[in-house]
């Protein structure tokens, strides 16, 4: 399995990288974390299992078992 790699491409003109860069700056996280974050929050609106979290035996098992990663 390998990572997967989205690009976002703005103009030279855009000032929206600056921005990140900024951000990510203040929070001493980089603009590719900060970006995450953003994603992440973003698609909280989507999920909609409000069903108890079920235990796992360890913490790699539990964030499978709940969706956060998938088995491998």
């Amino acid at each position: 399995m390998s990572d997967v790699t989205i690009a976002i491409r703005y103009s030279q003109r855009d000032t929206m990288p600056d921005l990140l860069e900024s951000k990510a700056k203040d929070l001493d996280i980089t603009v590719e974390q900060l970006v995450k974050r953003f994603i992440c929050s973003g698609m909280q609106e989507f999920d909609t299992d409000s069903s108890p979290a079920i235990p796992g035996e360890s913490l790699e098992d539990f964030l499978e078992k709940n969706g956060v990663l998938k088995a491998l």
